[in-house]
């Protein structure tokens, strides 16, 4: 998890660099406008660094998955594997796949191969998604204060990507407070999730323990 813990460094810093940008547009007698412009950039960035850290953190999960056999995996991650490898598949799928599951060939899918059939997420990603995915995989959970601002940065997303509303429209009511709570929020959630997935390849809590 280097790689995701530095990425996410980056990412904060970024957010940092915005976020006082827009303090000090906001302070600016013809500022409003510009202001009101940034702040849904910024909330945008928030929404973008969380799909990004979360598609890098299940990235290392599947590369580290590949390496285990079906019967090694926990609960959880069987049922993954049934889902992609049996559920909606034709007939000779269905059997070659069971074959090569007996015969311990079949390795777990990429996150690229498994998204291609299945979508883990797609700007639908705020703690009740998070948590569910966290679950689905046997991570653990999310508990971080203000979680619940993650539904308002998720929908303020999908409003602006979808047109529903502008830039200059959609948060300019928020205030630097707003923003500044909303960022820590968002900080905490992803610093969490890094940590319980860290664990999670530490340990191996993703196979059976004998």
């Amino acid at each position: 998890m280097i790689s995701v813990r530095a990425e996410l460094v980056e990412k904060k810093e970024e957010a940092d660099l915005l976020l006082i940008l827009t303090h000090e547009v906001a302070a600016l007698d013809n500022g409003v406008v510009k202001a009101a412009i940034l702040k849904s950039t910024f909330v945008l960035l928030l929404y973008n660094m969380i799909e990004s850290t979360m598609a890098m953190i299940f990235e290392r999960i599947h590369e580290r998955l590949a390496a285990e056999h079906y019967q090694n995996l926990v609960p959880e991650l069987q049922k993954v594997w049934v889902e992609f490898f049996f559920v909606k598949n034709s007939s000779s799928l269905f059997h070659k796949h069971l074959d090569k599951t007996i015969s311990q060939t079949l390795a777990f899918p990429s996150l690229a191969d498994f998204t291609a059939r299945i979508k883990l997420f797609s700007g639908n990603l705020d703690a009740k998604k998070l948590q569910g995915l966290l679950k689905q995989y046997g991570i653990g959970a999310l508990h971080t204060d203000g979680k619940e601002r993650l539904l308002y940065v998720k929908n303020k997303r999908n409003k602006i990507a979808h047109g529903e509303e502008t830039f200059k429209d959609s948060c300019r009511d928020l205030t630097n407070s707003d923003l500044t709570e909303i960022r820590d929020a968002v900080f905490r959630a992803l610093d969490s999730i890094i940590i319980q997935s860290d664990i999670y390849l530490q340990e191996k809590k993703y196979a059976v323990r004998n």
